[in-house]
């Protein structure tokens, strides 16, 4: 089986872990595609059966999706949680996972950090420095502060578990009701506009599909208070843009951290840019040095189970 087997993987920096994928499985070949022509050629040279997809700028989303529904592939093992760069589930035909829950410390430690800048007015303080400033600005505690988990998958427990150590309240909404060791409550999704009311931070961990596709809008932000913080590490287009920018711009919530936008990258003409209550990173949050070399040797765990004929980790479709 693996003397005819080949993978690809794209990526437009294999060289970081190429190497160690061969010496770890020498009978297989392993090929690379860094940009959309190289993905189109070594699909129709190779065949491959097994594809190891990083979302990467060099490589667009069509090839990603060509990719993912090449007749010959049996299986595609996304590097990262989110999947919606290969197209919809129920057009495929092969194997997907995904490496869901490899970077959640590192993902949930920004998100931290964070709420730690925006409580604590770090960036105002910076802003007063550049300007030689010295003025003091209040801020409380971080202790009984109301943290509100929109999902509670890998991240948001990794959140939840470091936000606790703060002391902070921690509510969590899922599709439905249930106990968890993570959130002082978890409750269904229907009663999210009452508990934004109470929230003084309110940070996004679903994923993105059509059913998400602008499902933080105008009606959630106002039933946001004025004095709490909006954090989205998880996909653009999950929140309605323009009515996150109305509502920082308004001041009817008091900030944001914002690591995803609706068209990336963030263009230069973007409002968010000039609003001085808004942390901006580019798409990075959980981008530890490590990254790449993390989601490869996850790749690698799988693959031996594949090899083997057994269950694959964090498999979601079919």
């Amino acid at each position: 089986m693996t003397a005819a087997l080949s993978v690809l993987i794209i990526h437009h920096e294999p060289t970081r872990y190429f190497t160690r994928l061969c010496s770890r499985f020498p009978g297989i070949t392993f090929l690379s595609a860094r940009n959309d022509s190289e993905v189109a050629g070594q699909l129709a040279a190779h065949n491959p059966r097994v594809v190891l997809s990083f979302r990467c700028d060099p490589v667009s989303t069509a090839a990603q999706t060509l990719a993912a529904r090449s007749p010959g592939v049996d299986w595609v093992q996304v590097a990262g949680a989110g999947y919606d760069h290969i197209g919809p589930l129920d057009e495929l035909a092969c194997r997907v996972t995904t490496c869901a829950g490899v970077l959640s410390p590192f993902h949930a430690e920004t998100v931290m950090g964070a709420i730690i800048n925006l409580n604590f007015g770090f960036h105002k303080y910076q802003r007063q420095q550049q300007e030689k400033v010295y003025r003091k600005l209040p801020w409380r505690s971080l202790e009984g502060q109301r943290l509100l988990l929109i999902g509670l998958g890998h991240i948001g427990r990794a959140l939840a578990v470091k936000a606790r150590c703060f002391g902070m309240h921690i509510t969590a909404v899922r599709s439905r009701q249930q106990d968890s060791p993570f959130a002082d409550a978890v409750l269904p999704i229907k009663q999210l506009p009452e508990l934004l009311a109470e929230a003084d931070f309110v940070s996004l961990h679903i994923p993105y599909n059509e059913a998400t596709h602008h499902f933080f809008d105008a009606s959630l932000f106002a039933a946001m208070k004025n004095t709490s913080f909006f954090i989205n590490t998880a996909r653009g287009n999950i929140v309605d843009e323009q009515a996150l920018i109305a509502a920082l711009a308004s001041r009817s919530i008091q900030g944001a951290y914002l690591d995803v936008f609706s068209q990336e990258p963030l263009p230069a003409t973007s409002p968010l840019w000039e609003i001085d209550s808004v942390l901006i990173s580019p798409h990075y949050c959980d981008a530890v040095v490590d990254w790449h070399e993390r989601f490869a040797m996850f790749f690698a765990d799988n693959l031996d189970l594949w090899l083997a004929g057994q269950a694959l980790k964090n498999q979601i479709h079919p």
